[in-house]
């Protein structure tokens, strides 16, 4: 399979709205110093099919990067996605599904696959319940820990420690020739997790922030800081990608924090880099 970040940025990317550091106010100049909303497309070998993981805000501008790759599918969309894979309800990662509706392309029955809460807070919210009323988009529900398939790719979501105030948080492992996991938005790391990391060939995870000392309110949206991951993870074997990066991690700037990422092992991910896995 061959795997593209469509987005690299926290939910609300870089620039970040409101915001005029010299981050973003530079990202507003420069295309190459922007970073979109998360979100992950999911090639096979012939490029016959594209699946994304989550549908950030950016979604109009990250379907114009999937088109210049695929124009058909299998299925006969007026998008060239096969299905969408949600991990949780928070803004970046699920509004994208907005532009599904009939204000914007009206596709029709594009999968979405999602656990049992988040499924529920779909169909339980607007404008979301719209879309699968109108069946602009179709909800197929998937379990933590067990495996389904996709076009020949093994897929298994698994549990997540995040704020769920909406439902629940899933990553994604994806197995083809090689094994891939993304847990690229989460509040800590667990044994689990990180086993999982260890016993994968390459990992998305969650990069927001560099250090504790970041924002001043960081209690109240924790996510596992680069200079903590490092340390948990500096031994594995796994190729390992910081991704969702906030606008104030000051790895958007060229400067000791990202040199040291990167002489530790560590890579960090950009809009449209692309891997063979």
């Amino acid at each position: 399979m061959r795997v593209k970040i469509l987005g690299s940025g926290q939910d609300d990317g870089i620039p970040h709205t409101g915001c005029y550091c010299d981050v973003c106010n530079k990202a507003r100049r420069y295309a190459e110093y922007r970073r979109l909303g998360p979100s992950v497309a999911i090639f096979d070998k012939k490029e016959s099919f594209c699946y994304l993981v989550d549908a950030s805000p950016d979604f109009k501008y990250q379907l114009d990067m999937i088109r210049a790759e695929i124009r058909e599918t299998k299925r006969n969309g007026k998008v060239p996605v096969s299905g969408i894979l949600l991990t949780h309800a928070h803004f970046g990662h699920c509004a994208g599904l907005w532009h599904l509706g009939k204000e914007s392309v009206e596709e029709k029955n594009l999968p979405v696959f999602c656990s049992s809460k988040m499924k529920e807070f779909l169909c339980g919210n607007h404008p979301f319940s719209l879309l699968i009323q109108r069946k602009s988009i179709q909800i197929e529900e998937i379990y933590p820990d067990i495996e389904f398939e996709l076009n020949g790719l093994k897929c298994m979501p698994i549990q997540v420690p995040h704020r769920d105030e909406m439902g629940d948080t899933v990553g994604y492992i994806i197995k083809s020739r090689k094994t891939l996991v993304n847990l690229a938005d989460l509040d800590k790391w667990t044994d689990g997790l990180m086993e999982e990391i260890r016993s994968s060939d390459v990992a998305f995870v969650d990069g927001t922030f560099y250090s504790r000392k970041e924002i001043p309110r960081f209690e109240e949206v924790p996510h596992p800081p680069i200079q903590e991951t490092i340390t948990l993870l500096e031994d594995f074997d796994t190729e390992i990608y910081f991704i969702h990066i906030n606008h104030t991690n000051p790895v958007n700037k060229k400067g000791r924090e990202k040199k040291y990422i990167e002489s530790r092992g560590f890579k960090i991910a950009h809009d449209g880099m692309t891997l063979k896995i």
